[in-house]
């Protein structure tokens, strides 16, 4: 490989690839322009591109993590194994065809087992999607609770800054807040509310709606019922709760499943961190790399599989057009056809020196 490419290869960090760049290629030439002409040069695939653009922006150690095992071909390896089974397949329907012309019969049955492999391998890589994109975009939590009951506070303590106001009366927040927090490195996007509460007038009504909104998307639910008011949260359906009992300081006990807490005096936030990185470890899987991280990977393995589990199999001409459409779209994912616009698209994220 050109030197300067072998050298983006093994830099171990961010830091390394941005220091590699500058001194092969000068202040005035980008990353950018580095990585695509590598890719055209086929010396690296678009999967490790992106590993290259990932690495510039990882924010926690578990994106970093994975962008260096992607670039070094963890992802590339499994999208070129479907790849190789589907070439295989619609080499066998090709066959199949031409045996049909010379009247030689080629078992129908032999074929579906070679597509239900490959839509197996679809499915497995389908599956490391939604832990790509908690990589990518974050865990969401939101905080949840009657007002006063400490959810700025909490807030605060976890982006380590004053970032809402925090006040004795009730309803001082309104619209929902965002922080990013690394907890165990996986990347958090955490959510201030309002309060929850009957009553308040048009702009406390559309805090509300806002958090139960943002609740109603959410990864995890933060609920709180201070120690001197009561809980009248209600959690959407089938999100995860940690539920806290705020303010103990105050002199109240928790009752049985809820854990007691002070910022004011720190007790419990030890075990409410604990609990919030066994959330984070347990659900975004550390997959070794293996994990389809971009939104395009996605879409590219699911037109494969729609493409397949369309094909009648007992039709061989049918067939064996829709797995060239898998075809191509396993070749997309690592950028082996020439087409400029997927090329436009992936580089358009890179974003160097942000």
């Amino acid at each position: 490989a050109h030197p300067r490419v072998r050298v983006v290869h093994l830099a171990r960090n961010a830091k390394q690839v941005l220091h590699v760049v500058s001194d092969f290629m000068g202040d005035h030439v980008g990353l950018r322009k580095i990585t695509r002409r590598a890719v055209a040069n086929a010396q690296v695939d678009l999967v490790q591109a992106e590993a290259i653009r990932d690495l510039v922006a990882a924010e926690t150690a578990l994106q970093l993590r994975n962008a260096r095992e992607q670039l070094a071909g963890a992802l590339s390896r499994q999208f070129n194994s479907l790849r190789a089974e589907l070439v295989a397949l619609a080499a066998t329907v090709d066959a199949s065809l031409e045996f049909e012309a010379q009247a030689v019969e080629v078992r129908e049955v032999e074929i579906r087992d070679h597509a239900e492999r490959c839509l197996q391998q679809l499915a497995k890589l389908v599956g490391t999607a939604p832990a790509g994109a908690r990589i990518r975009d974050g865990l969401r939590v939101v905080i949840l609770g009657p007002p006063n009951a400490g959810k700025s506070t909490l807030f605060n303590y976890l982006s380590c800054r004053d970032q809402a106001i925090v006040s004795p009366e009730p309803g001082t927040t309104r619209d929902v807040l965002e922080t990013e927090i690394d907890v165990g490195g996986v990347r958090m996007v955490v959510q201030d509310t309002a309060g929850l509460r009957e009553g308040g007038d048009r702009v406390e009504e559309e805090g509300h709606r806002r958090a139960l909104e943002a609740a109603a998307a959410a990864d995890l639910a933060i609920v709180l019922w201070a120690a001197d008011g009561p809980d009248t949260t209600d959690v959407p359906e089938g999100v995860p709760v940690i539920r806290l009992r705020s303010k103990v300081d105050l002199g109240c006990a928790a009752d049985v499943g809820w854990l007691p807490i002070s910022c004011h005096t720190g007790r419990g936030l030890e075990g409410f961190r604990r609990q919030l990185t066994e959330f984070a470890l347990e659900e975004v899987a550390d997959l070794g790399g293996a994990v389809a991280v971009a939104a395009r990977h996605r879409a590219a393995l699911e037109r494969a599989r729609e493409a397949l589990e369309g094909a009648d199999w007992a039709a061989p001409e049918l067939a064996a057009e829709h797995v060239r459409w898998a075809l191509r779209a396993a070749e997309e994912l690592v950028g082996a056809v020439d087409d400029e616009a997927l090329l436009d698209e992936v580089f358009s994220a890179f974003c160097v020196g942000k």
